[in-house]
């Protein structure tokens, strides 16, 4: 699973850097695989369809021992609960709240590991993208909040998130980081004396 291909990144790792140019921006994206282990409710899924189906074969035909009803149920777990690991489906037993929190939480982990706060005029600012649940988180420090707010930025989290739905993520994030990097030369420019404070490759679970 990967929305990003070699060369997406390298395209990303370049915006990021003329973005940071002409503002006081610094910009972290993020590519994760998943936001949280839902691991839970597939053994439920795979529980539930085991059991159905050693109903259905007593249902069908009463005249075989309850013991094969009983052998049945294991190849059928098995199967659901690798079948339900596929992404579509998996995405399909996570409810929203519980996809947003885990999301949520893993963009703060992220902010916080990264040192987002701690650069010189509180300008870090992450992009995250968590894949399996088609999510996107953006935040921004106290420096970028104070001069530019955070309400318009849903509008880009839905431009991206729809790119994503679409098979387009890098087109997505691409057009998001351009109109930032508008919007934060205008009030957060780059100083005299700018300076690169923190990496610009693209944050993956392997980074």
């Amino acid at each position: 699973m990967s929305l990003l291909s070699d060369s997406d990144l390298e395209r990303v790792e370049r915006a990021v850097q003329e973005l940071e140019k002409t503002s006081a921006t610094e910009l972290v994206v993020a590519v994760f695989e998943r936001s949280g282990e839902y691991w839970q409710r597939r053994v439920a899924v795979a529980l539930l369809w085991s059991i159905g189906a050693a109903l259905g074969l007593v249902e069908l035909f009463p005249e075989l021992y309850a013991a094969w009803a009983v052998v049945l149920q294991i190849p059928v777990g098995f199967l659901t609960y690798a079948l339900f690991g596929v992404d579509v489906l998996e995405r399909l037993l996570i409810p929203k709240s519980t996809a947003a929190e885990a999301v949520d939480r893993r963009a703060l982990e992220t902010f916080a590991a990264r040192g987002l706060y701690k650069t010189r005029d509180r300008t870090g600012m992450l992009i995250l993208i968590s894949e399996l649940e088609h999510r996107v988180v953006i935040l921004g420090d106290t420096g970028i909040h104070e001069r530019v707010g955070s309400a318009g930025w849903q509008a880009h989290v839905d431009h991206l998130t729809a790119a994503i739905r679409r098979g387009d993520a890098v087109t997505g994030l691409l057009e998001v980081i351009e109109r930032l990097g508008k919007l934060h030369a205008e009030h957060v420019p780059a100083r005299p004396d700018n300076f690169n404070e923190l990496p610009n490759e693209v944050v993956r679970d392997r980074s």
